[in-house]
């Protein structure tokens, strides 16, 4: 970013709009971060910046992280603005990129159960292990069917110690 002296609230409203921090903006226009806030403030009435972050874009979509990184990274999705710091990758998304993600997976069918990509002829799930899966809790509730894997959580930990077998005394 170039250095101005100006505080033009509209300069300052589109870098906020393209992502940028507040400490960014005001070495920008050569202003304090508390001015930059004011500005905004007084132009927006916020500070935000209207965009989603991943996680937000994620929770929004439900679907996990991993499968919009794998769209990011495919070039499928692009952000609007995207810094590194140490190990960290910060993205953040336009509010119109849910719209994107929805249209793609109009187009490319996955698997309700996995994920995966459905084959030519299947519909709903990849195989007949998901189609099963699926029509296992089909007619319970979301607290029955967590109820129900709870269950079999605390049954497979209570029979660990079970499956030790005893050496037999032949005499």
């Amino acid at each position: 970013m170039t250095r101005t002296r100006r505080s033009n609230p509209a300069l300052v409203v589109a870098l906020r709009e393209s992502g940028a921090s507040l400490e960014q903006i005001a070495e920008a226009i050569g202003r304090t971060k508390e001015r930059v806030r004011q500005i905004l403030v007084k132009n927006t009435g916020s500070t935000s910046h209207r965009l989603l972050s991943t996680q937000q874009l994620y929770q929004q979509m439900g679907l996990p992280r991993s499968r919009i990184i794998e769209l990011y990274k495919d070039g499928i999705i692009k952000p609007k603005a995207e810094w590194k710091t140490g190990n960290h990758h910060y993205l953040l998304w336009p509010n119109n990129i849910a719209e994107t993600i929805s249209n793609y997976y109009n187009i490319h069918r996955l698997c309700k159960i996995c994920g995966q990509q459905l084959n030519k002829g299947r519909w709903v799930y990849c195989s007949h292990d998901c189609y099963r899966e699926g029509q296992k809790y089909k007619y319970k509730s979301e607290e029955a069917k967590q109820r129900h894997l709870r269950n079999i959580k605390e049954y497979l930990e209570r029979r660990k110690g079970h499956f030790f077998i005893q050496p037999r005394n032949f005499s």
